[in-house]
């Protein structure tokens, strides 16, 4: 079953806005293992409503170029009206078809809670090896499919979707946050057939609190964009969600919901050298002239973005 795009809305998209600090809090964590820096060109795949982007044009100066790509026409409305930055830019498009963007441009390149979505990683890992220039690094934050069953979330759902009046009709495994993730071993095996270096590959324990049980729902719904509970017959949604709900709120607490997730960083990097000449002697490649662009064609490639 793959994921629906189309069920997106405005309200789903402006709700995604305001309940999404989980996502951007682990994504300034992820800025800060990529340590970006002034003069950057920085490409954000599946950026939302430019939560995370608005912070990262504060940090790489009127000379870096920013470049925020979602599929999600709704959210890239918001994005571009809260955009006060003349050298960001967000636009329409898919990990996979990056053709706008040229060859070697960009500096950085990371995907915040998005990786997972992505139905043919082979082919958007190959576009991320083709747009990074040489050296340039590639960050990844996703929820660690190896230990999703210890996920708060996943816990509670899959415990709702067991009982009788739903184990018959319902597949867990093929709940739309999960349906194309990765485990680590699978994540480090792709990365490295590409041709990337991987530097780092961290799970990190992460615990939220949201202020009910239906906040949660609606964090759920927001983040899915439209697709939550779609594992489940249309007929059965609105019982699973209420019984959902329900079963949240029994871990309600004074101070809300608390849940548990585990998270995977991972950090990699595009060789310097291409991966056939990497067995040269040193004095053959010490020389090689440097493939960062320059102020000019880095100026030259952000105009070209522009639609």
């Amino acid at each position: 079953m793959a994921i629906n795009l189309d069920r997106d809305t405005k309200e789903l998209a402006a709700a995604y806005d305001t309940v999404s600090d989980m996502q951007f809090t682990s994504g300034c964590k992820l800025l800060e293992r990529l340590a970006l820096k002034a003069g950057d060109t920085v490409l954000d795949v599946g950026c939302g409503t430019g939560r995370l982007g608005r912070y990262v044009v504060a940090g790489i100066s009127p000379r870096g170029r920013f470049i925020g790509v979602d599929p999600l026409a709704e959210r890239i409305r918001i994005a571009r009206e809260k955009n006060g930055c003349t050298n960001a830019l967000y636009r329409l498009g898919a990990a996979e078809d990056l053709d706008f963007i040229a060859a070697a441009s960009i500096d950085v390149l990371y995907l915040n809670w998005v990786f997972h979505w992505v139905a043919d990683k082979e082919a958007a890992i190959r576009e991320f090896v083709r747009v990074l220039r040489p050296g340039g690094r590639l960050g990844l934050v996703l929820p660690a499919k190896d230990l999703a069953s210890l996920s708060t979330i996943n816990k509670v759902v899959d415990t709702v979707l067991a009982r009788e009046s739903y184990r018959s009709f319902v597949c867990a495994e093929e709940a739309p946050q999960k349906r194309n993730n990765q485990t680590i071993s699978q994540l480090i095996a792709l990365l490295v057939g590409a041709g990337f270096i991987v530097e780092d590959i961290q799970v990190k324990l992460s615990e939220w609190t949201y202020p009910s049980a239906s906040a949660v729902i609606n964090y759920l719904e927001a983040s899915y964009f439209g697709n939550n509970l779609d594992n489940v017959p249309a007929t059965l949604r609105a019982a699973a969600r209420a019984d959902i709900m329900a079963e949240f709120a029994k871990y309600e607490t004074a101070a809300g919901v608390r849940a548990e997730s585990w998270i995977l960083y991972a950090i990699a990097s595009k060789p310097l050298v291409a991966e056939e000449h990497q067995s040269l002697p040193r004095s053959c490649t010490e020389k090689k002239a440097s493939t960062r662009p320059s102020a000019a064609e880095a100026k030259r490639v952000f105009a070209a973005f522009r639609e």
